[in-house]
């Protein structure tokens, strides 16, 4: 596995002051995009994208193990459109599919090293455009 393809995992960065705002920066950008799909009709945006690497970024600052089935339900679209997009983000080197070592059924996905600094780099610069506040 090269070092781009692996697990994103910074030594000490999920304990960091930090790392909390950037989370709490993507959680807010997550909940603002379904407040936005509540008040506008289904279906008007749409990045599914966008959605799963949000949710990766900030399961994996809480230690969770993401599903494929959960990864679908986050992006908010049907499965099929869900599975297309994660194939995306595997052949883009953002992210990792993983056999679960406990239910040979389910494979998790997370961040790749790659993406998780494209994570970091985006969300600092939505910190930097807010005052340097969340």
């Amino acid at each position: 596995m090269s070092p781009q393809n692996s697990p994103a995992r910074a030594p000490g960065a999920h304990d960091s002051d930090e790392a909390s705002r950037l989370v709490a920066i993507a959680q807010e950008d997550y909940a603002n995009r379904r407040r936005r799909d509540r008040i506008f009709r289904a279906g008007v945006f749409a990045e599914p994208a966008w959605d799963m690497l949000l949710d990766l970024y900030v399961q994996e600052h809480f230690g969770r193990a993401v599903s494929i089935q959960s990864l679908c339900v986050a992006a908010v679209v049907p499965p099929t459109t869900a599975l297309r997009w994660i194939g995306r983000l595997v052949d883009r080197g953002l992210v990792l599919r993983t056999p679960s070592r406990h239910d040979n059924r389910v494979v998790h996905i997370s961040l790749t090293a790659d993406g998780r600094a494209g994570m970091e780099r985006y969300l600092r610069g939505r910190r930097s455009a807010n005052g340097g506040g969340v």
